[in-house]
Order: C-alpha cells, then structure tokens, then sequence
C-alpha cells in the first residue's frame, strides 16, 4: 500500500514587523504631499505617513495587500490624504 503525500507547501513568509513596513512605504514618494523617499509625510509632531503612500507602496510591490490592509484597519475615514502616525495600526 503507496500512500499519496500532497506536494509540499512552500514556507510561509514570516510577517514583517511595522519599521520594515514603514520602511517599504517610504521607498516610495508620496503621491499626496510628494515628499521624498526616505523621509516621512509629517513635518512636525509624530511622523507619519499618507495612506495615499501605503497604496502606491502597494502597487509597485514595496508592502504587501495585508499589509496595506492592516494599515487602513483602525481608521475611521479611509483616503489618501488620511496620516497613519508610525505606531498606529
């Protein structure tokens, strides 16, 4: 008697802490305020990042959908000029 083993799944990717997100999203320019790469949207108080930035850091492969999607999880309006401050999730 043979037995039939299913293909191997390839290893899960661990999930990235919030400074490697962060830091995807700022490889990224922000559409919204175009501040450069590197550096975040908010100039003074807390930094921070537009949601604008998280959905272009999406689109080019930078962050990850679940990663967007956790971003935009605890926010009561969702668009792009919205800050999501580093810390906030």
């Amino acid at each position: 008697m043979h037995a039939i083993m299913p293909d191997p799944q390839p290893p899960a990717e661990a999930p990235r802490g919030l400074p490697d997100i962060r830091a995807g999203v700022r490889r990224a320019n922000c559409p919204q305020c175009w501040q450069r790469p590197g550096r975040p949207c908010t100039v003074s108080g807390p930094p921070g990042d537009h949601l604008a930035r998280y959905q272009r850091a999406e689109r080019r492969g930078l962050i990850t959908r679940g990663e967007r999607s956790a971003a935009v999880a605890g926010l009561d309006v969702i668009a792009g000029h919205v800050i999501i401050l580093d810390g906030a999730r």
